[in-house]
């Protein structure tokens, strides 16, 4: 398991519009994936709270990417392209401000070469066969670049 995985409520408003939907509860952690680079991750939460190393949704961090901390333990993005809002809401300031420091550096790293475009192609949400309902909603998740 990635070590320094918090648990989080997953929150996305789709097109920025409407009503924020709870897509569950999963355990966050900034790793490393190949092909994916630097890469927010959430982790499956089982029955007993207890985190599984099967992985729900994976999000690219590229340069330029803009995260905003809404308040001591809330993170949220939005896709540039869908204009999908996502949020992450910690349990506490200090699991928010450990993303949070992860995220920094990638964000502020320059792009190499069309290296951010190959890489935000590969923005998708996961689903697990017979997986938690969290993984079948956001299976429904289009967080690709066209």
């Amino acid at each position: 398991m990635a070590s320094g995985a918090y648990p989080v409520q997953l929150l996305h408003l789709p097109g920025g519009a409407g009503q924020w939907r709870n897509l569950g509860a999963a355990y966050a952690a900034v790793t490393f994936l190949r092909p994916q680079g630097q890469s927010i991750v959430l982790y499956a939460a089982g029955p007993d709270g207890e985190q599984r190393q099967r992985i729900v949704f994976v999000y690219p961090i590229l340069p330029g990417d803009a995260f905003e901390r809404l308040d001591g333990s809330t993170l949220s993005w939005a896709e540039p392209e869908s204009g999908d809002e996502f949020a992450l809401c910690f349990l506490d300031d200090a699991a928010c401000a450990a993303v949070c420091g992860a995220i920094a550096p990638v964000m502020r790293s320059p792009a190499v070469d069309g290296i951010a475009d190959i890489l935000a192609g590969l923005r998708v949400a996961k689903e697990e066969p017979g997986g938690a309902d969290i993984a079948a909603a956001l299976a429904q998740l289009s967080i690709g670049r066209p």
